[in-house]
């Protein structure tokens, strides 16, 4: 484990419905927000952040380059350069592991990485439309569906090749109920406990100026920094470049937030989580599919949000009197037959404990992604967890998952627990759609 990556910052929206407290606000803006408070909570000079890397699954109407958006609206400098990354559900996992590549290499110091999503505003498709339709009748595609939730390979919904899976392994609905009331309980007690507030940063969603976050005092823009490897700068380089006012991005055209006596709804904790969650509750909710296991309580639900870490070499934190919350020793990815979303987090999680001659017993905190209760169940069953230990302040059946976000959540979630705890090694394992897994693990002491 020779990574000199660590983490010395964690921040993410609250979580929020279809349609509910977030839906006024894009993906951009709300991975923004993420960045944004991110670096705050890091009292880091923003021009030291030399990359954006940030997950995003439903791009189709989101504009130009979404990461650089988000870290312009997070205040970034024009000289800090962004990617947006697509791996499906891994998107933000996949862009925390890469920022760590990135900075093991020596090519950064320090970035800002994570995901966003707003399946709220997923747009719908007219293909076809461009070459223009002579006769009959032509089909509408929902982006969400489309891109997201569908599995390419078998021309069907996620959660009916994941029902299959379900009752080839033998996961009844019954203990996929009992797992998603528990995720609720779990979920709702944490937010009681505080558990969250090191992560989650509250939400002033205007009400009226539409897209707009209201707070204090407008963000200032970061000055910009000549990378330090850059040679000849001065007169003749070229660097010796001013533009004209009029060339440069005016913050005020893109920028998501606004002062002063402005109405808006304040977001504190998750909003899907149930406080009125029951077994009973769960067991009469019908199959998402005939015959099937999986309904909408023991699924998760369609959200919006976003989360990001800021990542630093070693020698950063230490020359500039960081704190280290902690390590990210490493990542692995692993692939399988695509409808098997349910195995791929137990395959990653054991590549990487094989990779580093540990057991499961070695792992205090494990978080594996609630694609559906199936999935947490099955990877844990192969692993020989006892489920008291999988997911202790709920996952994404009572949270949400936002699809590009949830990957960047479940690390800061790990890093957050591990601190409570003492320290000790976490594994945050996430599956996707086409059939892969990812897994990252933690270490915090």
């Amino acid at each position: 484990m020779n990574s000199k990556t660590v983490v010395i910052s964690v921040a993410r929206t609250p979580f929020g419905r279809l349609g509910g407290a977030l839906a006024p606000l894009g993906a951009t803006t709300l991975g923004g927000e993420a960045i944004r408070n991110a670096v705050r909570r890091a009292a880091i000079d923003p021009a030291d952040v030399e990359q954006v890397i940030m997950g995003l699954v439903i791009q189709a109407g989101v504009g130009q380059a979404p990461a650089r958006q988000a870290a312009f609206k997070a205040g970034l400098a024009k000289t800090t350069t962004a990617e947006t990354l697509n791996k499906v559900c891994a998107s933000g996992m996949l862009a925390i592991a890469y920022a760590a590549k990135s900075i093991n290499a020596g090519d950064a110091r320090v970035v800002a990485a994570g995901g966003m999503e707003s399946m709220s505003n997923a747009p719908y498709l007219l293909p076809g439309a461009r070459s223009g339709y002579r006769f009959g009748d032509a089909t509408v595609l929902d982006a969400m569906i489309r891109d997201g939730l569908w599995d390419y390979y078998f021309n069907e919904a996620m959660s009916t090749s994941s029902a299959k899976v379900a009752a080839e392994l033998g996961v009844t609905r019954e203990l996929q109920d009992e797992f998603a009331y528990a995720s609720h309980v779990r979920a709702r007690s944490a937010h009681d406990a505080g558990y969250f507030d090191d992560e989650i940063v509250p939400l002033n969603v205007a009400t009226k100026a539409k897209g707009k976050i209201v707070v204090d005092a407008l963000p200032e823009t970061a000055r910009e920094r000549v990378p330090a490897g850059v040679g000849g700068r001065g007169a003749g380089s070229v660097w010796d470049h001013v533009p004209p006012r009029n060339m440069v991005a005016d913050p005020q055209q893109y920028s998501p937030y606004v002062t002063g006596d402005v109405p808006f709804t304040r977001v504190t904790r998750d909003e899907p989580v149930r406080a009125d969650a029951s077994l009973e509750a769960l067991a009469k909710l019908k199959p998402i599919d005939a015959g099937g296991t999986i309904t909408a309580g023991n699924a998760p639900g369609v959200n919006d949000g976003a989360a990001a870490l800021v990542l630093a070499h070693e020698d950063y934190a230490r020359a500039n009197g960081l704190e280290a919350l902690a390590t990210l020793a490493d990542h692995v990815s692993v692939g399988w037959d695509p409808p098997y979303l349910a195995l791929v987090p137990a395959m990653a999680a054991q590549k990487l404990l094989d990779k580093h001659g540990l057991s499961p017993s070695d792992i205090a905190v494990w978080e594996f992604n609630e694609a559906f209760s199936a999935v947490a169940l099955t990877s844990s069953g192969r692993l020989g967890l006892d489920l008291a230990v999988v997911n202790v302040q709920g996952g994404a059946v009572a949270m949400g998952h936002p699809i590009g976000a949830s990957g960047a959540r479940l690390v800061g979630t790990v890093v957050s627990q591990l601190r409570r705890r003492g320290g000790g090694y976490g594994i945050a394992a996430i599956c996707s759609g086409g059939g892969q897994g990812d897994a990252v693990l933690v270490r915090v002491g």
